[in-house]
């Protein structure tokens, strides 16, 4: 018979634990907002086309969440701050901080009162005091919209209401968004139990807390694809294979309770996988796992090779399942992504029209079946996040599902299967002697160990639990409940969603806020034990509390050309540096570009103040504002904005008034391929010695990426009199 290529989607569903073992409010509401936009969404769109099957996977930490939010027992502190009349200064700080963490242009720009809010949004970053009670009623309101299904808003009677409402939201307004929000929560899963039930989609499991279960195993193994990768001393290296092996136990038990079933699949998180593992995988009772292609390429030892239109030359080899050995005997099966056509969703898809980018993935599939021919049954996974991407494409993503998705229900040559469903037709037939270590990201494992902040994290963790167990070995009457609640600290602590925060790849505005939660999860283990908190526990992983930036204060005067060569020249030297570090989103690719906006230097003389922007991205196709407040004691702050628009030779000076943005003039600037400089007459400024100036640069590019230097808000510069270089 002739057989059709068996396409296998499989939708990873992710987010971190944001609370401490005990508490009920979330620090971040994450996960009540994309139950809200897109996990109720996906099985929503999926239902439509009954004969297109695909795996979720719902990490049980995230489904711990969601079950809790829907209950009740669970709120985060946008909902508790959103029952409130009036907020502090603090409070208002952390709602600009969160609330304008929206795709501003796919999606709050659309709404002509979130667009007033979003203009201003600088303002507010310089001091949050700025906007009135009734400007934080309508964020709040607009922020929890905006992170809603376009078809709820459009359909659901009282939400569609609001949005037309559009302004001076009440307390009851906001309050039924979020109502909308925890119905949705309880929906989702059990919109994904009805469909299981009816045959449409299995439902997989991850590792509890979402570990890297190789590094949990031995953070030396780390060292098999990345040889030299610093680590933390012998005395503080972590290895904890019953912890391994615990993580896979609970997440079976909680999805076998929570879900109504036994999992049969096992996407290890980030597809970090290792021999070591497979033990724990078998005895669990999972009948497979899956990684990425580049897995199966080093444990085969054979290239990745693509051709001209990104389609493996080697098809057969790479879209099988694979026996795994465990003990020398068969063990689970596996599988291995597409890495070019997950990223094609994740990426690339969403910077063309909907239906043209279904046209495009199923031709491709098309391709890969004629190459491959019918006379086997073959299977090509595409694995992804289910849950990040959707925010930059049309109408949440429902253009491109629905048109891929038709299309697929429509072609004899595809059929998108349930991954157990194909491994309960099609037996296995090949076999895997070894499995490499290593992840979906570029094979190896130093998105989460290998950097300082990774080195202090993981010595934090692993000084933690030696203390926890010498504690547990000593100590009569322990209470199991708090034992219990000592050890969920630690596996909490063991996810892999701290220590991609802690990668120097990876960044996001709250930051911060990640660092405080994975240190207050330890803090809990010493608290239970009734001990004193560690110093290096209470401290900041990253030296000087700061997360994602390097700052300097000026040293010296400085009189620099501006010539926006590619490297500063000395005549910088004694400039202040804001260092940005590599930035992307929860999601990560290979490939994927660097935060546009890398360096600021600021330094002046008696005459100008000196910006230097150094970028990853050429000028050409990026937008960049800079806003600089002055202040002294006893007068008036004045801000002012350094506006240079993609292409333009020109900056332009601003200053905020109470009617907006006032033009003052033009500022002498030079423009290199990747470098922009710009002297600012102190004269314009009203600038004197003695004075603070804060600073924050933003950068959009051609992604319209938005992105703060510093993130965290602006760096406060003292403009002292200094004696000019030696």
């Amino acid at each position: 018979m002739p057989y059709p290529l068996y396409v296998a989607f499989v939708w990873h569903m992710h987010q971190p634990y944001y609370r401490a073992p005990g508490q009920t409010e979330a620090l971040l509401p994450w996960v009540r907002l994309h139950a809200a936009k897109d996990y109720l969404h996906m099985v929503e769109v999926l239902a439509k086309y009954p004969a297109v099957h695909a795996t979720f996977n719902l990490v049980p930490s995230l489904t711990e969440q969601l079950l809790d939010y829907a209950a009740g027992r669970l709120t985060d502190r946008v909902m508790s701050l959103a029952q409130r009349s009036a907020w502090t200064e603090e409070e208002k700080t952390y709602l600009v901080n969160i609330c304008y963490s929206v795709n501003w242009p796919n999606i709050a720009r659309r709404y002509p009162r979130f667009n007033e809010l979003i203009e201003q949004r600088e303002r507010a970053l310089l001091n949050p005091l700025t906007l009135s009670d009734t400007d934080y009623r309508d964020l709040i309101t607009w922020f929890n919209l905006a992170w809603t299904d376009p078809n709820w808003l459009e359909n659901d009677p009282e939400l569609s209401a609001l949005v037309r409402k559009g302004r001076h939201f009440s307390l009851a307004d906001t309050m039924a968004v979020i109502h909308k929000h925890l119905k949705m929560c309880g929906m989702a899963l059990q919109s994904y139990r009805e469909r299981e039930a009816q045959g449409q989609i299995e439902l997989t499991t991850s590792p509890y807390y979402h570990p890297i279960l190789p590094l949990l195993q031995d953070n030396r193994h780390a060292l098999r694809h990345s040889p030299g990768l610093p680590l933390p001393p012998s005395g503080y290296n972590f290895s904890a294979p019953t912890d391994a092996e615990t993580q896979v136990r609970l997440a079976v038990a909680h999805h076998s309770q929570h879900l109504g079933r036994l999992p049969r699949g096992l996407w290890p998180a980030e597809g970090a996988v290792s021999p070591e593992i497979l033990p724990y995988v078998q005895a669990a009772g999972l009948r497979w796992l899956a990684s990425d292609e580049e897995i199966l390429a080093r444990s085969l030892d054979i290239p990745v090779v693509r051709d001209h239109e990104k389609l493996n030359t080697n098809p057969a080899a790479f879209y099988q399942p694979y026996r795994l050995l465990v003990d020398d005997q068969p063990g689970p099966a596996m599988i291995f992504r597409d890495h070019e056509m997950s990223d094609r969703i994740g990426f690339l898809y969403q910077n063309i029209h909907g239906v043209q980018a279904a046209e495009d993935l199923v031709t491709r599939l098309q391709w890969v079946h004629w190459r491959l021919g019918d006379t086997q049954p073959f299977l090509l996974p595409i694995i992804l996040d289910g849950e990040n991407c959707w925010e930059w494409y049309e109408h949440n993503g429902d253009i491109f599902l629905d048109s891929l998705y038709q299309r697929l229900q429509q072609n004899h040559e595809l059929r998108a299967v349930t991954v157990s469903e194909y491994l309960d037709t099609h037996p296995t037939r090949a076999t895997l002697p070894h499995l490499a270590t290593g992840s979906w990201i570029r094979g190896d494992l130093t998105t989460w160990i290998g950097d300082p902040e990774h080195t202090r994290a993981w010595s934090a963790l692993a000084r933690t639990r030696a203390d926890l167990i010498a504690w547990q070995q000593a100590a009569v009457d322990i209470e199991p409940a708090q034992l219990a609640r000592a050890w969920q600290a630690i596996y909490i602590s063991e996810g892999s969603d701290w220590f991609w925060w802690y990668s120097r790849n990876n960044s996001s505005d709250q930051d911060l806020l990640f660092d405080q939660t994975f240190r207050a999860n330890m803090a809990v283990v010493y608290e239970i034990m009734h001990q004193a908190i560690p110093e290096w526990v209470m401290t900041p992983i990253a030296q000087g509390g700061r997360l994602l930036w390097n700052h300097q204060q000026p040293t010296a005067q400085i009189t620099p050309r501006l010539r926006a060569a590619a490297d500063a020249a000395p005549e910088w030297n004694g400039a202040a540096i804001i260092q940005a570090r590599a930035v992307s989103g929860a999601m990560q690719r290979a490939d994927d570009r660097p935060s546009p906006l890398q360096i600021i230097r600021v330094g002046y003389d008696n005459n100008a103040l000196y910006l230097r922007l150094e970028l990853a991205t050429s000028t050409a196709h990026t937008d960049i504002g800079v806003n600089l407040r002055t202040e002294a004691p006893g007068r008036t702050s004045t801000t002012w904005g350094v506006r240079r628009m993609a292409a333009a030779t020109t900056a332009w000076l601003h200053q905020q008034t109470s009617d907006g943005w006032e033009h003052v003039g033009t500022a002498p600037t030079a423009v290199g391929e990747r470098v922009i400089e710009v002297a600012v007459p102190l004269e314009s400024l009203g600038l004197t010695f003695g004075m603070t100036i804060h600073v924050q640069a933003d950068a959009s590019d051609d992604r319209q990426r938005i992105v703060s230097l510093p993130s965290e808000g602006p760096q406060a510069i003292l403009f002292a009199a200094l004696a000019p270089p030696a």
